[in-house]
């Protein structure tokens, strides 16, 4: 595709920003994130060719018409004093597709932002904890912004921002808005209400894995850490950590 990636608008955006390092090629940003490890950092690439997202697994990477990017943060605080780093992310993509389409994506719980029934974005955020330096954090998100096709045993479920219809705005100019969204939630702190507000789990039936045992309930609310409160059917009400279960199935 014609729309090749540019750093001029992102840093403009985004004067926060050390630096904006763009390769044709990589196996994961994540892994040039960690490696290079430079504060304030955003590393683009193409193509990745080792992708991997929560829990280690593999994700779709189109060999082009997708947003793959990881920032790098080296926060000034304790981590327990860190906000909700995938929160913060997932609300800032949204707001930024909002604010520069006529599009209206939602979140699923807790790191995946969904238009109507197909996914078209994921997040992986990573605490890099060092005894004899800064503690880093690499946050990754990974979007499918113009892809017609996708493979046969994902094609039911995974999406486009721009699927059928030319885009209405560049990868560059959305990356520069995400990051700057970004910034705006965590300066203002609203990025939990914002998040909440559009996740559509909330309200309806779920089913997860947790320990082995398989479990079906309603999800009730978030916790203001960003767990899933979910009441069983039995009336026991659990709390959801990410990265303790994933959800298998909604309705």
């Amino acid at each position: 595709m014609s729309d090749k990636l540019e750093k001029i608008g992102i840093l403009l955006k985004n004067k926060w920003l050390s630096d904006v390092k763009i390769v044709a090629e990589s196996q994961s940003t994540q892994k040039d994130a960690k490696l290079d490890a430079q504060a304030n950092c955003l590393y683009l690439t193409e193509q990745q060719t080792a992708t991997y997202g929560r829990f280690g697994r593999h994700y779709f990477s189109a060999k082009e018409g997708g947003i793959y990017m990881s920032l790098s943060l080296f926060p000034e605080s304790a981590p327990e004093n860190w906000p909700d780093y995938t929160l913060l992310t997932g609300a800032a993509v949204v707001s930024a597709i909002e604010r520069l389409t006529d599009k209206s994506p939602q979140i699923k719980w807790v790191n995946d932002i969904y238009l109507g029934q197909y996914k078209i974005a994921g997040i992986l955020a990573e605490a890099v904890i060092n005894t004899e330096r800064a503690n880093q954090v690499v946050i990754g998100v990974g979007i499918n912004f113009n892809i017609s096709e996708f493979p046969e045993e994902i094609a039911h479920r995974a999406g486009s921002l721009f699927q059928e219809e030319t885009p209405t705005v560049s990868r560059s100019a959305l990356i520069a808005e995400i990051w700057s969204e970004f910034h705006r939630l965590y300066k203002t702190r609203t990025f939990f209400d914002f998040y909440k507000a559009h996740s559509f789990i909330l309200g309806k039936e779920v089913e997860f894995i947790q320990n082995g045992t398989t479990y079906s309930g309603q999800a009730l609310d978030l916790t203001p850490r960003g767990e899933l409160i979910v009441q069983l059917e039995n009336g026991e009400k659990k709390i959801l950590s990410s990265g303790e279960i994933s959800l298998k199935k909604w309705t």
